[in-house]
Order: structure tokens, then sequence, then C-alpha cells
């Protein structure tokens, strides 16, 4: 059926379940299936005058939170996972790396609510459903 799933997570409930989701999955499929979970995280840092605000210490800092939350998640699990980090687009590095590493199922939020979400123009969840190379489970 499938043997590698691919859960982006961005800190949201969505992602939350998604990860939920690719977890009873990969348990239901049996032990030869692993799961990567990727979290994407773009670099901005904002310099003024008299206002400076290192903006990729505070993404380096939820990137770990969001890392840490998912492996807590995955540990008791009993799933074979690993924990993955890429910088820049999302959609495009969502797919990438599904491809890369020869994944067969991408399972994501249908709308992330993270930092860099709210940044981002347009829906990663919807682009990475038209450009994938193999199915999208999208989880409400």
């Amino acid at each position: 059926m499938y043997n590698h799933l691919l859960v982006p997570v961005d800190g949201s409930e969505q992602a939350s379940k998604a990860l939920d989701q690719a977890i009873r999955l990969v348990k239901v499929i049996g032990s030869h299936s692993s799961l990567s979970v990727l979290h994407v995280m773009g670099r901005v840092t904002i310099n003024q005058p008299f206002i400076y605000f290192d903006l990729g210490q505070a993404l380096d800092e939820e990137e770990n939170a969001v890392l840490a939350e998912a492996a807590n998640k995955l540990k008791d699990s009993g799933v074979t996972y690993n924990l993955l980090r890429a910088e820049g687009d999302p959609a495009i590095l969502i797919c990438r790396t599904a491809k890369e590493r020869g994944c067969d199922l991408i399972i994501m939020g249908s709308r992330g609510v993270g930092l860099m979400s709210e940044i981002l123009l347009g829906s990663v969840s919807h682009a990475v459903s038209q450009h994938s190379h193999c199915p999208v489970l999208l989880v409400k």
C-alpha cells in the first residue's frame, strides 16, 4: 500500500491532526512503513535603526518547538520515523522532499496557522496537491 509517508508540520492544530492520522495509517499498514515529519522554515530578519528583532532566531525556536512536539507524539507510537528540516518555500520543499525521499503519500493539514503561513501568499496545501508527484491526503 504505502511505504513512506511525509507529514509537513507547522505547529497548527490541523498539522497535529494530520500527524495523528499518519500515525494511525502507518500502524494499520504495518511495520514496513515509515514516516517522515518535515518542518519548513523561511528566513527573515527585521532591522530598523531603533528596532532590532532577529526573526530568524524566533523562527528557529518555533521550529525546535514544532519538531519537539511531533517527536513527543511519535516516540511512544511504535512508528518508524525521522524528523526533517528545510528552509525556503514550503510547497516547493514539501513536494521536493517527498520526491527525493521516495514518499508515496503526503498527509497534511488543509490549512496551517504557523508564523510562516501568515507571511506566505496562497495556500500551501493547495499548491502541494497540485504539484506533488504522489497522492496528498488533506486533513481538516
